[in-house]
């Protein structure tokens, strides 16, 4: 497995390439591993896949410790970066300095901080939102700069705040902070390239919006994708469905037939572990 100083290592040459970096949103291991399977560079631990996979609205309700057992348990098994989602920072400036320290301990190649209150509310479907100020949110960008060890550990400033010109504002006062990416607030690709052209050069990294293609995303400035949701959306829908069938048929086994790379999933869905258990076996099994 890579280490996570070469994950990171990684992450960022990547970010500073021609291509835009892709990362789904995961919220399990396997699906960390299916990513990298599909060849993509990166995967995204996102907060609110991480909520509703939880049974919880995006709204800052699990907790520090709850994140990192999923960043743990999924760079264990890949060796891709992980762009990982912290919220608020899990609280003050104070509450950054450990978020950051854990979060680096525990693997990611990345993290995202947020303006927010704590605790957030999902403004990204209408909640009202309350914001700290420009001071306070340059000031949670210094402190997670300056705790982490390694300078390969991406910071990321994300800002919320509505207004269009308070939110750009703050995020260059972020990245003069010392933030290695800003987040593109964007719907489109007009308001993509206000934000990207206005981060002095460092990368730029959001949500991939609904009209646009990666290919589009990065011809308005975008060095990153991340896209949350949609992942565990489709394997909703295809387990829905299969429900359906036994239902209506009382069996799965020729609908499953009929699914696309069905039998590569089987055996890939076998074989998660099979390779590490064989090698302990025949190592540590008094075959010595």
């Amino acid at each position: 497995m890579a280490s996570a100083n070469d994950k990171r290592r990684q992450l960022r040459d990547a970010l500073n390439a021609t291509e835009i970096v892709a990362a789904p949103g995961a919220g399990n291991p396997i699906t960390a591993r299916l990513l990298e399977l599909a060849g993509f560079s990166a995967v995204h631990v996102s907060g609110s896949v991480a909520h509703r996979m939880s049974g919880y609205s995006d709204a800052g309700i699990l907790t520090m410790h709850e994140m990192l057992e999923r960043i743990i348990a999924m760079d264990a098994v890949s060796d891709i970066p992980l762009i990982s989602d912290a919220d608020t920072g899990f609280g003050g400036a104070v509450n950054v300095v450990r978020t950051v320290k854990e979060y680096e301990r525990a693997g990611a190649s990345a993290i995202h901080i947020e303006d927010q209150l704590t605790p957030k509310r999902p403004v990204h479907m209408g909640a009202a939102g309350a914001f700290i100020s420009t001071p306070e949110m340059v000031d949670k960008i210094r402190a997670a700069v300056d705790s982490r060890t390694d300078q390969d550990f991406l910071v990321i400033a994300r800002c919320d705040i509505p207004d269009k010109t308070e939110k750009l504002e703050r995020l260059q006062a972020c990245l003069e902070a010392g933030a290695d990416i800003g987040w593109l607030s964007s719907s489109n690709a007009e308001d993509t390239r206000f934000y990207a052209d206005a981060f002095n050069g460092k990368p730029s990294l959001g949500v991939l919006p609904r009209g646009l293609t990666l290919q589009e995303y990065q011809d308005a400035g975008a060095s990153c994708a991340v896209m949350p949701g949609f992942l565990q959306i489709a394997a909703l829908s295809a387990q829905r469905a299969v429900l359906e069938e036994l239902k209506a048929k009382g069996t799965v086994v020729e609908y499953l037939k009929t699914l696309p790379h069905a039998e590569e999933m089987t055996q890939f869905y076998n074989q998660q572990g099979a390779d590490e258990l064989a090698r302990i076996e025949t190592e540590y099994g008094g075959s010595h």
